[in-house]
């Protein structure tokens, strides 16, 4: 349902003024879903400093704003900033606007992706592929958490972690805000594990790699990157970079050591996270959304996010959107196109992912797999 009256403006996000950062943290505050980091507009000006193709569209109707939608462009297609780093986004706005009717009135813009929109519109529902959000509610604290764990779960961490301290020292975490070094560190790990499962390294680009930096140098206590390690007898055997908010905090980016994986040194090192983060106040921690099952061993199903693609059309009553599912896109080209504002970049990251896919299925074809690939992705997403 198209809105009479209503403009989008578009601006850079270091143009917002006083009364308007007012206005996007009343919008935040009104609704518990906007509490992620996400939608911190502390993480929006940090993100939109190293994003390529950055912006910030306002949703005016009249005189007075409705809404805020950061964003990054890609040719004629829209995501959500930072994108593919953002696992939540959307229209931070008052209750009842739909992103769907806003994008065809941003100048542009053919298409636009989501991957994790958080409150949807009636009008953003078609075609879109719904998720559920994964989360830990520790708002009554660890104990009160645990018990609402599975019994066999929580019986076997017990004594993995007992098997850990008996074989290697004493088990003990630490939480604080990473050194640019310790970050660094990290992130390597990550694009080894890229390179090792075939995955497409979201990191090679660079700017990627900067915004996580820059969140690491946040000055305010809370918000910000911080940084999990889990030890062994002093030995480094699990970490996770994540992302605080105020009483939200957002896991993110976990490595652990090959050698150790039979202690479940991750599991281990979330659940010390999870108690450590509750003792210092923190109510609700996101796992991103459903796609991975070891999620539900920690968290359970809570609000529904949507994925998918809208596209402009021309149609008799003017310009239109018109809705496709998820999975018309592939998640793994998607990522891609986020991390690469070039059509070079696309090509070569494409390349590269595609004979990952061949060295790993050798069936497949490298001649036919880099073909139709690269047709599907430049077809899908080029404009």
């Amino acid at each position: 349902m198209q809105r009479e009256g209503v403009v989008i403006e578009t601006v850079q996000v270091s143009q917002l003024g006083a009364a308007e950062r007012e206005l996007w943290r009343r919008f935040r505050a009104a609704d518990p879903v906007f509490a992620s980091p996400y939608f911190d507009l502390r993480f929006i000006e940090i993100a939109a400093q190293v994003t390529p193709g950055a912006g910030l569209a306002i949703v005016r109707e009249g005189e007075a704003i409705r809404g805020f939608l950061p964003f990054q462009t890609r040719g004629m297609l829209l995501q959500p900033l930072a994108a593919p780093l953002s696992d939540f986004h959307g229209l931070i706005a008052e209750p009842g606007w739909a992103v769907a009717t806003m994008l065809p009135r941003i100048d542009g813009v053919r298409r636009a992706r989501f991957s994790g929109l958080v409150r949807a519109g009636e009008e953003d529902l078609a075609g879109m592929s719904p998720r559920r959000a994964m989360v830990a509610d520790l708002s009554l604290g660890f104990e009160a958490y645990m018990a609402s764990r599975d019994t066999a779960f929580a019986k076997d961490k017990r004594r993995r972690r007992r098997a850990l301290e008996r074989d290697h020292g004493h088990v003990v975490l630490t939480f604080e805000r990473p050194k640019p070094e310790e970050v660094s560190w990290v992130l390597e790990r990550k694009r080894q594990q890229s390179r090792r499962t075939h995955q497409y390294d979201v990191f090679a680009c660079g700017w990627t790699s900067e915004l996580i930096q820059r969140l690491a140098q946040a000055p305010d206590e809370d918000f910000g990157l911080r940084l999990a390690c889990l030890k062994a007898g002093g030995t480094l055997v699990a970490a996770e970079l994540g992302l605080l908010s105020g009483g939200r905090y957002h896991l993110w980016f976990p490595v652990y050591e090959r050698a150790y994986a039979k202690y479940s040194p991750g599991s281990l090192m979330t659940l010390d996270t999870l108690e450590h983060l509750a003792a210092r106040g923190v109510t609700r921690v996101d796992f991103g959304v459903d796609a991975d099952a070891y999620k539900h061993d920690f968290a359970d199903p809570a609000e529904v996010v949507f994925e998918g693609l809208v596209e402009r059309r021309m149609s008799s009553r003017g310009r239109d959107m018109r809705l496709f599912g998820g999975m018309r896109l592939a998640r793994r080209f998607d990522r891609i196109v986020a991390c690469e504002p070039g059509l070079v970049g696309q090509l070569r990251g494409g390349a590269g992912f595609l004979a990952g896919v061949a060295r790993r299925y050798p069936r497949l074809g490298a001649g036919i797999g880099v073909g139709l690939g690269l047709g599907l992705s430049l077809a899908l997403l080029a404009d």
